[in-house]
Formats: structure tokens, sequence, C-alpha cells
């Protein structure tokens, strides 16, 4: 009969008649322990539900076998399928996240931070949204002595390995695909201060000039508060000028579901009156009518990388026996592709 006792490596080693160090063997499938031993531990240990002391082992190697994650949205499909990626990872290297909001980690920055310093966390995930780490949230990071890997948004001065998408490339191609449809009037609708924003705001600029289209700044309206309608609005304004774009470069998929919404309600035609294209290739691009023209990216490779590159720090941290900083911080940026849907079509004589 099974017991319901949890079941102590001492216990074990006094039931099979041995020493603790070769019930340690036989349980972490070490060699040194003859074939009817190892199977006597493994049958007494599983009677009797034996768990290993995780804390005991994290000790024993010197590491906390936890990362800190600061994760912007916990609703965000983009978002999420991050931390999918991330989860993956961590979760096959035995590696338990500890996981706090952004909007947590910024507000209260230094007290969210200092927790994770606390605890002893490995390493941390840094997974932020639009708005920029403020000056005590960064002092916190460079007090913290571990790695850290940054995902997705950089800002001015990060000195961290970190990775996210071809945004500059995403963008050119999908601007490129809107002047071979023969758009010469086309508006982007950008998210300000991000190094997202500005470098889709980049790619736009580098399609238009390689052809010799003007930019009006007129048509470059940026987004101060997302998460909010100020895209409809932004949309909405531009559509309803008397010399209008033919076609709209969204900075994201819910950007341009905004500018759909506000064409929609102006009695405006897409594709025939006005072309729409997003970034990120959400779900519900599919799904819309008519469907979004996007870019696609690969938000559960960008986490699997993310989480595999600190974890190869950490180990490398291990090896060297010190906390060392990456002196040249890596910047990976995963392709990026271009998705025809219905939402784009030729500019109307």
């Amino acid at each position: 009969m099974q017991s319901n006792q949890v079941i102590s490596l001492n216990r074990i080693s006094e039931i099979c008649g041995v020493s603790i160090g070769t019930v340690s063997k036989a349980l972490s499938g070490k060699p040194g322990v003859r074939d009817t031993t190892r199977q006597r531990i493994l049958s007494v240990a599983e009677q009797y539900r034996y768990r290993p002391n995780r804390l005991v082992h994290a000790i024993q190697k010197g590491r906390s076998m936890t990362v800190g994650l600061t994760c912007r949205n916990f609703g965000d499909e983009f978002g999420g399928r991050i931390m999918s990626g991330m989860m993956e990872v961590l979760f096959h290297a035995e590696y338990d996240p500890i996981v706090i909001s952004w909007e947590l980690s910024v507000t209260e920055g230094v007290r969210a931070l200092r927790s994770l310093t606390e605890r002893r966390v490995d390493g941390i995930l840094m997974f932020p949204p639009a708005e920029l780490p403020t000056a005590p949230y960064l002092e916190e990071l460079r007090i913290f002595n571990g790695p850290i890997v940054v995902v997705d948004q950089v800002w001015p001065g990060c000195n961290y390995d970190f990775i996210g998408s071809q945004d500059v490339e995403g963008a050119d191609a999908v601007t490129e695909h809107l002047i071979k449809l023969g758009h010469r009037k086309i508006a982007h609708i950008h998210l300000d201060g991000v190094s997202t924003g500005l470098s889709r705001l980049e790619g736009f600029q580098r399609a238009m000039i390689r052809h010799g289209i003007a930019i009006h700044e007129k048509w470059l309206p940026a987004i101060h508060h997302y998460g909010s309608d100020e895209p409809y609005k932004l949309a909405r304004e531009l559509l309803s000028e008397s010399d209008r774009p033919t076609a709209i470069v969204a900075f994201n998929d819910f950007v341009a579901m905004q500018v759909l919404a506000a064409a929609h309600d102006l009695g405006l035609s897409v594709p025939q009156d006005l072309s729409v294209t997003g970034f990120g290739d959400l779900n519900a691009t599919r799904h819309l009518r008519p469907a979004l023209t996007t870019v696609a990216q690969n938000p559960l490779e960008i986490g699997r990388r993310a989480a595999q590159r600190l974890l190869d720090q950490i180990e490398s941290n291990a090896t060297a026996g010190s906390s060392l900083i990456p002196s040249n911080p890596v910047q990976e940026r995963l392709p990026s592709s271009l998705v025809i849907r219905q939402s784009t079509g030729p500019v109307s004589r």
C-alpha cells in the first residue's frame, strides 16, 4: 500500500540500508550505484512519494533556479505569445519564473525590482511596454547583480542583450507593397517616443525616400497614449480632410483596427477608397472584413530566444564563478514577413 507520508533522503537510506550519498546518486541518475540497489531506492522513493527539496539543490548549485519576469500586459495576444515562449524554455530548464506586471514594476519600481534581488533570482527577463523606464527603475536595474535580457523594446543607453523583431524591414516591406499598388499619398500613424515606433517610422520613410515620394509632416501623426482611442481620432482627422491620404500604414494591428473603424464611420470603403496596413499579424486580423494586410512577427520564438539567452548567461556566470555583465550586448532581431490580405488594393484613379 502506498503511504501518504513525504519521505526524506535520510529515511530512504535507513529503509534501504545504504548511505545518504548512495541514495542521492541513485535518485539523480549518477553512476556508482549497483542496479539492484538503485531499483530498490527508486521503488521506495516512489512508494513514499519522495519529492526533492529544490531549495537545497539551489543552495548546492549556488543558484535560486528562479528568473524574474516583468510582463507588460497579461491580456495582450502578442505579449501572451512571447510569455508562452519564455515559459516553455524556463519549464524545460527547470527554472521557475517570478512574474510581476510592468505597471507595478514601474510605478513601484524600486520596491518591485528590489523584491527580485531579495529573492535572489538568477536573472531578469524584461518585457517592457510602450513607456520608457523611469530613472529610479533604471537605477535599480543597475544595482541588480545578474544578467538581464530585454524583449521587444529598447531605450537610449540600454546596455543589455535584446531580442526583438525586424521592425525597420517590416515597415519598409509593407510601405513598398502600397507603393507598388500605385499609392503616393501615404500616411503613417506611429507610436511616439519608443524604439518600435521609431524603427517602423524609419522603415516607412526609407521606402518613401527610395521611390522619391514626398513625406508630408501632417500625415505622420503620433500616438502619445497607447491603449486609448487616440488612433481612431487621428485617423478620423486624416480622413476628414479634402486632400486625404489613399493609404495608411498603422503602427500595429490594434491601431489598424481603429483606422478601419474610422474609415467605416466616415463612409469610406476599404480598400476601394483607402488601403490600411497593420503590424503584428494577430489572430483577429484574418477574421476582420476586409482581412488586414499586415507584417507577421514571431512572438513565440522571440520569447524562446530571450529565455534561452538569459539561461546561457546564467550558465556562463556559474562557470566563471562571478556575475559578468556582457561588455558588448547582443541585439538579435528576428525576421518579419509581409502578409497580404484584403485591406490593401490598387489606388483609385
